[in-house]
Parts: C-alpha cells; sequence; structure tokens
C-alpha cells in the first residue's frame, strides 16, 4: 500500500492533463517522495480527458483512475478519497499543487495527532495572487462560514491533507452535498466531531484562465448548499444531543 494519495478531480482537462501530471510526477521524485499514488476522477468530461487519463495509467504505475458519468467536482473529490489507499490523503486541483505542502504535512501527521492540514490562502502569511472577483468571493465565503458555522479556520477550498483513518472514512459517508461545497461539510463535519486540525499559510495565483461569469455562476447554487448544510448540521447536533429515553 501507498504511504501517500493525492487525489485530484478531473474535467474537460484534455489540454493540461498529460502535461501537468507528467510535471507533477517529476516534481515529486525530484522531491524523493516515491511512496505514492495518484488517484484521479474524471466526471462526465466531454472531450478527451478520459481517454488521456487512461493513457496515464499506462505511462505511470502510480495513476489510478475512477470515472463518474455526471460532471460533479464534489462527488469525483469524495470517490477520490474514498478509493484512497494511503495512510495519507493529500488533495491537490489539476492546476495547482504544492509538493513542498506535502513534504511539510507528512512529516507533520507522522509526528503529531494531526487529523487535518489545511493549506490555507487567507492567513496573515498567505499570498493570494488570484484576480479580485476571486479573491473577493474567497472573501465572502470564509466569512459565511465564520459566522454560520462557526468555522475555526480561515479556509476551507484548496489543497488539504488528511489521516486516512477509519474516523476520516466515516464521515466522507456521511456527508450528504457534493457539487461545491464537498470539502467544506467534510473540513466543518471533522471540527464537529473534535479531530485535530490545523493550517499553513500558502501563496497561490491563476493557474489557467478562470472567466469570471462562471464562478459568479457558481455563487448562488454554493450559497444555496450551505444554508441546507446548515440546517442539516444543525438538526444532526440535535438529534445527537437528545437523551435517550
Amino acid at each position: 500500500m501507498p504511504e501517500i494519495s493525492i487525489v485530484i478531480p478531473i474535467h474537460n482537462e484534455e489540454k493540461y492533463l498529460l502535461n501537468n501530471i507528467t510535471q507533477l510526477t517529476s516534481e515529486l521524485e525530484k522531491a524523493k517522495v516515491l511512496d505514492y499514488e495518484i488517484v484521479l476522477c474524471e466526471n462526465g468530461s466531454t472531450d478527451k480527458t478520459r481517454e488521456l487519463a487512461r493513457d496515464l495509467m499506462g505511462k505511470f504505475n502510480s495513476v489510478r483512475l475512477i470515472v463518474l458519468e455526471k460532471a460533479d467536482y464534489g462527488a469525483a473529490l469524495k470517490e477520490c478519497m474514498i478509493a484512497a489507499r494511503g495512510n495519507y490523503i493529500v488533495q491537490y486541483d489539476l492546476d495547482y499543487w504544492d509538493v513542498s505542502f506535502l513534504r511539510k504535512t507528512f512529516l507533520l501527521m507522522k509526528e503529531f495527532e494531526y487529523n487535518v492540514i489545511i493549506g490555507s490562502k487567507n492567513m496573515l502569511l498567505s499570498k493570494d495572487e488570484r484576480h479580485l472577483p476571486r479573491r473577493i468571493i474567497s472573501q465572502g465565503f470564509r466569512l459565511f462560514l465564520f459566522f454560520f458555522f462557526r468555522l475555526k479556520v480561515s479556509d476551507t477550498h484548496g489543497v488539504k491533507a488528511f489521516r486516512n483513518d477509519e474516523k476520516l472514512q466515516q464521515l466522507i459517508k456521511e456527508t450528504k452535498f457534493s457539487r461545491h461545497i464537498f470539502d467544506t461539510e467534510l473540513v466543518l463535519r471533522c471540527q464537529t466531531k473534535g479531530l485535530n486540525i490545523i493550517e499553513l499559510p500558502m501563496a497561490i495565483a491563476e493557474g489557467r484562465p478562470s472567466p469570471t461569469k462562471s464562478i459568479i455562476k457558481r455563487v448562488p447554487e454554493a450559497v444555496t448548499d450551505l444554508i441546507r448544510l446548515w440546517w442539516e448540521l444543525k438538526n444532526g447536533k440535535k438529534k445527537i444531543e437528545r437523551p435517550d429515553v
């Protein structure tokens, strides 16, 4: 079994997939990260992403592929994490990864009892060089999570590392939402269950062109799902706290 599982959802990535995965594996080898697997989940692509992902499996023994017929980032990430065989899971996006983050989190999790380590773009020492609309949306999202959920960390999207044990897998299976907020729900459930979570500052920049219209279009969907999640967690907490009769 590999020590580390790197999980990456992919959708309509034919322009970037081969080059980026090849670059990632090269960086991992240079950093002497050898005991790993890369779990890709292709979800509902309409281009040649699936075929190219299969080519990668033939090129790299470390690459595994899961296929979902419907386009859904959250569902794809969930399937990747359930399928992960490593003792630790590191979540990347195809256009953004940080091998130094992987090395740091691996050492921290081996030395200490951390369950989740979040690479945050919102900490004091973080550096967020994305274009202004994305930064504004991220800050609004962060404030929403703080006021409605009392989230104790500054970020839930982006790179993260998890200790892959029974507690994590149970929480993954308990998640109810996919699309844009699966990883947010998972972090919130980890916090609610008292798992040990820390965050590290990250530097992030645009990895590719990101149309503002498509980002803004996702905001109402994400807010609607967050309100439903707030209701779900609120009622779930009441059920847990209800004394046995």
